[in-house]
């Protein structure tokens, strides 16, 4: 048996998004789906630590395991929640186990053995709470004393987590998995959500954000602009320089252009596919009548996904799963968005 083992935030569902576009093969094998949304480095390296360490105690061998790993944006927190407030949360009734996928991509099991999910934004790792704490819905704690903890924070996090601190943890993060993987002699794939590595200003903040680009965004045909003259995440820093030579660029795939070297899912959608990527998924009353949702993060249809698969990560992962035959009949239906959960 090989095991696919897949992480990310909500751009992680490379996985998830191949129920419509192929019916899989005969194949000896199984995916791990561990992506969770609004989650980000830090969960991602966890979370395959957390899952890879357990397959190996229970005999599986190095291998017979891929790893991908769709990696999110440096400002998310991960932080441990206090076990004494987390009692709802540890009730597994309350929590959604990690989808178990078979080898024709079909939902077969759910599991409590690796990650919980608990109201989509919280996970559970062991006997251990977690959450991207500038993401919490507060609404959906009953428990005053961790309502409290998470508000205070959350007010305090800009403080206590700088830009450049989130910068040095994520590049930290991205070497730690790579050096786990490797000690271990588990092959694996990564990617990018989007260009987090270069687009970056003085300020520290990035390209992306500014008005101008959501407006440059809003033309028929979208053409990312150049980022080669911004800088790039590692130059704010010489821990960052430092940490960013030692990462193996070969495991990763980027969507490259004679304007940016470092392109990810997003970069991808909206330059091959254009605003279709994103409006066919989207809700109607989320679509404004003088123009579209296209923007960075907006998510882009499952379809896409699989796009990104056959040009980067397919050949990789072939020796794993085998042959797979696809189908984009009605490829941008809303039915076969996120039709796994369906």
């Amino acid at each position: 048996m090989n095991y696919i083992v897949n992480t990310g935030c909500s751009y992680g569902v490379m996985f998830r998004s191949m129920k419509e576009f192929t019916n899989g093969n005969s194949n000896d094998f199984t995916v791990i789906d561990l992506h969770c949304d609004s989650h980000g480095a830090t969960y991602q390296k966890r979370s395959v630590i957390y899952s890879i360490s357990k397959l190996l105690n229970e005999g599986v061998s190095p291998d017979n395991i891929y790893v991908i790993v769709e990696w999110s944006q440096p400002n998310r927190l991960f932080v441990e929640l206090p076990s004494e407030f987390c009692g709802e949360i540890l009730e597994q009734s309350e929590t959604e186990p990690t989808f178990i996928l078979d080898n024709t991509f079909n939902k077969t099991e759910e599991t409590i053995d690796f990650i919980r999910k608990y109201k989509s934004l919280n996970v559970v790792i062991g006997d251990r709470v977690y959450a991207n704490i500038e993401h919490s819905d507060l609404s959906s704690f009953d428990n005053k004393q961790l309502k409290s903890y998470i508000s205070t924070y959350t007010k305090n996090s800009p403080i206590n987590n700088k830009p450049i601190d989130r910068f040095e943890t994520y590049l930290t993060d991205i070497l730690d998995l790579q050096n786990f993987l490797k000690s271990k002699n588990i092959n694996y794939s990564f990617f990018l959500m989007n260009n987090t590595f270069e687009g970056y200003l003085d300020d520290l903040s990035h390209r992306y954000i500014k008005d101008e680009m959501y407006k440059e965004l809003q033309n028929e045909t979208i053409k990312i602009p150049d980022l080669k003259t911004d800088k790039l995440i590692k130059d704010f820093s010489s821990y960052l320089s430092h940490v960013w030579d030692l990462i193996d660029f070969s495991h990763f795939h980027f969507y490259k252009t004679d304007r940016f070297n470092y392109g990810g899912i997003d970069e991808y959608s909206m330059e091959k596919f254009g605003h279709i990527a994103y409006t066919s998924c989207a809700n109607p009353w989320d679509i404004p009548d003088d123009g579209c949702v296209t923007s960075f993060g907006a998510h882009p249809h499952d379809s896409v996904y699989i796009d990104f698969f056959i040009e980067f990560v397919y050949n990789k992962i072939r020796p794993y799963i085998g042959e797979l035959e696809f189908d984009f009949t009605d490829r941008w239906s809303k039915t076969k968005h996120n039709a796994i959960r369906l």
